[in-house]
């Protein structure tokens, strides 16, 4: 099996146990925890990963240098470049320190109504966590260059290992009665291990080496310049899907911080299930773009890609609104009682809207070999700036509520008016014959649905995990068969039949 084939797989093995761990170990984390303290480990890592930002993109910036450097068999210029790029994470390390230390003295005025006891967790927590971030700051560049090399099976064990590990520790230690301080002094340690592990791996395996010298300040101008919308893209990711916890923690208390982080969680299922169709055809529409292909051509392929990732989404939503709260209240109902409800109506309205740019992820990759991504960016950040200043003011008058309406209307707002029209008037897209052909379909079928699953609910009790799995079965069958008959076109249908047809020897 070559290197690239077996580290897919471990990949998907990561991503599944890490999956599995979640989902297992969430509603006993928060048992043995409780809601405030939860809370409180889940609001230190939200306030650590805005000083995550002072990497600036650059791994992306070292990750590029590097595989050109390798491709062109140039060893002398790797090991000065990742000399030059371990002096410049340094410095940002003890840059990072530096403002990490200062906002340690401002935790309690901008969570004023934390107990002495909930703020000294906080200052344990905020420390352990930004003293495993400062750690790994200056060995990043190295943790680039398995990748750069098409080395993924040893990296990929050690994450593997090192998931596996944490979960059994996890469990150990809560069980043995320590709380959301030893989690951290555990994700430390663990962190720790696995640099060491890859340090050894890249150095002593790959023999890998470093050459420092004077500082290149052209060297670092141009990963800068590189490196800057890749920036732009991680803040934007953290107004939108981050400034929520510390909103919500800052005026309702950390009791409701998972509440809002939980629903978010479940949104972001929806944003995994896209992109697993967005990565298939991406190359093909930059191809298509080289090549010169007329606005209406691409257009169909972002049909095509859309209508694809709406029906998947269609199917998960559906599920959602039907089974949503039963699902919750056997998951996490012990612990959070009535709260259940808060988080099904929060992820309900964060995901609807953002449905409309999940569907046209396509979009993205033609911007991209456009050369157009840079508007996009722009309105994407004017859209998270908007969904932090009514997220604030909405959570203030209704509380967490109020966060998953100010997301939801700056979702809809910038991502799908403002955003649609860039689409359309600055890069030629037939945005409403997208809304046409992929939408349009789909409104007869998923409003019976809607209707089906309401009644299905109703009729079948569920009281234990059996009833909700033969519940959420019978029910998703039964939204994949009406789509597939009612929504889907005859070539839509091949896709699925074909295959099929192949492996049982039909014609």
């Amino acid at each position: 099996m070559s290197e690239l084939k077996a580290g897919v797989i471990i990949n998907y093995a990561s991503i599944l146990i890490s999956l599995s761990t979640s989902f297992f170990l969430t509603p006993f984390v928060i048992e043995k925890l409780g809601m405030e303290e939860y809370g409180l480990f889940m609001l230190s890592g939200s306030v650590i990963s805005w000083l995550a930002l002072s990497d600036m993109g650059l791994g992306t910036a070292v990750r590029k240098y590097v595989t050109a450097f390798r491709a062109r068999h140039e060893e002398k210029e790797q090991k000065e470049f990742l000399g030059q790029a371990t002096l410049l994470f340094s410095v940002l390390a003890l840059l990072t320190l530096i403002v990490g230390v200062v906002c340690f003295f401002y935790l309690g005025a901008f969570f004023p109504d934390l107990t002495p006891e909930q703020h000294s967790t906080l200052q344990i927590l905020y420390l352990l966590t930004l003293g495993n971030m400062i750690v790994a700051f200056p060995l990043r560049p190295l943790a680039c260059v398995p990748g750069c090399y098409l080395k993924y099976i040893i990296p990929g064990v050690i994450s593997l290992s090192s998931s596996l590990l944490s979960a059994g520790l996890t469990v150990l230690l809560l069980v043995c009665g320590y709380k959301a301080i030893g989690l951290s002094v555990l994700g430390v340690v663990m962190g720790v291990a696995g640099l060491i592990a890859g340090l050894v791996y890249t150095i002593g395996v790959l023999g890998v080496k470093l050459r420092f010298g004077r500082p290149n300040w052209k060297l670092y101008r141009e990963m800068f310049q590189f490196s800057f919308w890749v920036l732009l893209s991680q803040l934007i990711d953290l107004l939108y899907w981050r400034s929520g916890t510390l909103i919500v923690a800052r005026l309702c208390g950390v009791a409701a911080v998972p509440l809002y982080s939980m629903a978010l969680s479940l949104a972001s299922y929806f944003t995994t299930a896209s992109m697993a169709i967005t990565g298939v055809v991406s190359p093909k529409l930059m191809q298509m773009v080289a090549v010169g292909s007329d606005r209406e051509e691409l257009t169909n392929w972002m049909i095509k890609a859309g209508r694809l990732q709406l029906a998947l989404a269609v199917v998960m939503l559906l599920e959602l609104f039907a089974f949503g709260t039963q699902f919750l209240t056997l998951w996490v109902g012990t612990t959070m009682g009535k709260g259940v409800w808060d988080v099904w109506l929060g992820a309900i309205v964060v995901t609807v809207p953002f449905i409309i740019p999940l569907t046209q992820n396509a979009a993205i990759s033609i911007l991209q070999a456009m050369s157009m991504h840079k508007g996009r960016a722009i309105i994407l950040l004017y859209s998270a700036l908007l969904c932090v200043a009514l997220g604030y003011l909405l959570t203030g008058l209704y509380g967490p509520p109020g966060m998953f309406m100010g997301t939801a209307i700056s979702l809809l707002a910038g991502q799908g008016l403002w955003l649609n029209f860039y689409y359309h008037r600055r890069a030629g897209l037939n945005i409403p014959r997208f809304f046409r052909e992929t939408y349009g379909p789909a409104i007869l079928p998923a409003a019976f649905l809607l209707l089906a699953g309401w009644g299905w609910a109703q009729i079948w009790a569920v009281e234990n995990w059996g009833d909700f799995f033969v519940a959420a079965g019978v029910y998703g069958t039964l939204c994949a068969v009406v789509l597939f008959v009612c929504y889907l076109n005859q070539g839509e249908r091949a896709m699925f039949l074909d295959p099929l047809k192949r492996v049982f020897g039909g014609s």
